[in-house]
């Protein structure tokens, strides 16, 4: 039995913004805002906050560069990104693209090493200091092993995602042997120049991690998050190439 580390003021104020602030107001933006809904829901979050100390959130908060009750409102009312938004498409959907050459440049630091032989290929863009990227992990592992040998799994890590990578690659190789049960699959590490950030991910347009990028015999056939909708696409690419 393990004992589970007590959740910080920074984790309980984190959930208090999401729960209270985010989520009831997330499909409120532009036309359909409610700025009452929202000046009350503030004053819910101020009473919550001093229940657990916190007499200036903003203190916390600003590491997100979150600075103000305005500064949420204007972010909520305004919406999420064109990628976040129902009916969105990436641009790289039916496009053609070489992902043997997108990772013969990158580092090869964990499982299976990536053959090319397999007809479907889901290439995985991810960062250590990503969460949900992290909690992806085992389903990708499992999803892996389950398809062995049928669909490439190949994990591609940039730490710095959206900027050249200058990290050190022996912290990743340290942070996958600690993390080892749940990353099992394929992973390279990106090149310093960002390659497979510069001539895939950024194509695709979907603006966050993780992204999956599923190509089958080439073509692009699925661009999000490695959610249900990703593991639906993958099954329907692994029957398809059975026939």
């Amino acid at each position: 039995m393990t004992i589970e580390e007590p959740e910080t003021i920074e984790d309980r104020l984190w959930t208090f913004y999401i729960d209270i602030l985010h989520e009831p107001l997330r499909g409120k933006y532009e036309d359909t805002w409610e700025e009452d809904t929202y000046w009350a829901a503030v004053e819910t979050f101020k009473i919550k906050t001093k229940e657990i100390g916190v007499e200036d959130p903003f203190e916390i908060l600003q590491q997100f560069k979150i600075t103000s009750y305005e500064n949420i409102r204007d972010r909520l009312k305004a919406g999420p990104p064109a990628f976040l938004r129902a009916g969105w498409k990436s641009p790289l959907l039916g496009a053609k693209v070489d992902h043997a050459a997108t990772i013969a440049p990158l580092e090869h630091i964990n499982g299976p090493k990536y053959t090319g032989k397999e007809r479907v290929v889901a290439l995985d863009f991810w960062a250590t200091w990503c969460g949900p990227c992290v909690n992806s992990a085992p389903k990708l592992s499992d999803l892996a092993e389950k398809y062995a040998g049928r669909a490439a799994i190949v994990g591609v890590t940039n730490q710095k995602m959206f900027k050249p990578n200058d990290d050190d690659t022996s912290f990743v190789k340290a942070f996958l042997e600690e993390n080892k049960k749940d990353f099992r699959y394929t992973i390279y590490v990106d090149t310093k120049e960002g390659h497979a950030r510069d001539t895939v991910y950024k194509l695709a347009e979907y603006k966050a991690i993780p992204c999956v990028i599923l190509i089958v015999d080439g073509v692009v056939t699925y661009v999000g998050g490695p959610y249900e909708e990703f593991v639906a696409a993958l099954e329907a690419a692994v029957e398809l190439v059975k026939e």
